[in-house]
């Protein structure tokens, strides 16, 4: 755990001091004081580093899902168990990073891996979308606001709220 933290760490730094695209996977391990195959053992791409916290609870997810704990209730205890300091710089950083177009692909893995969670918790088919989107915008909202910031869970709730009269019986029945 203290690697792939190092890893965060490091490549942060020097996504924020000299960009993203001229940031080496090299680079970054040195930093970390871990080798490039140690890197590869936490990271497939220089991109996954971005996005470790936001695996992690899309793995806490889909175990939670897995073990048929509704869909409403597993976003919660994610969003709970998420460090209300720990903000996930590629959502408030991405800019001085320069990230651009890879922000965008590796982003979109993210999604699709969202999508198919939400898909397979018994949300109607034609309600997939919105509840993804409303899950995005949470979590990037609760990531943009100033410090201090509440709790991702209450965040969550106004978002679902908003949107409980537009959703089918069904979305209704396993969100609510």
């Amino acid at each position: 755990m203290s690697s792939v933290a190092a890893l965060e760490d490091a490549a942060t730094e020097l996504f924020l001091e000299q960009g993203y695209q001229n940031t080496s996977i090299d680079e970054i391990a040195r930093r970390a004081g871990i080798s490039r195959a140690t890197f590869f053992n936490y990271c497939t791409t220089k991109s996954d580093v971005l996005w470790v916290d936001v695996d992690r609870a899309l793995q806490s997810l889909d175990t939670l899902l897995g073990s048929a704990t509704p869909l409403r209730e597993a976003l919660e205890t994610v969003a709970a168990a998420h460090p209300r300091e720990r903000i996930p710089l590629v959502a408030s950083q991405s800019e001085a990073m320069g990230l651009g177009d890879e922000l965008a692909a590796s982003a979109g893995v993210r999604l699709e891996r969202l999508r198919r969670s939400i898909a397979g918790s018994g949300v109607e088919q034609k309600d997939v979308w919105l509840v993804l989107g409303v899950i995005v915008e949470a979590v990037l909202s609760w990531a943009r606001a100033p410090s201090p910031r509440e709790e991702l869970v209450a965040l969550l709730e106004f978002q679902l709220q908003r949107i409980r009269g537009v959703l089918g019986q069904q979305s209704v029945a396993t969100l609510f």
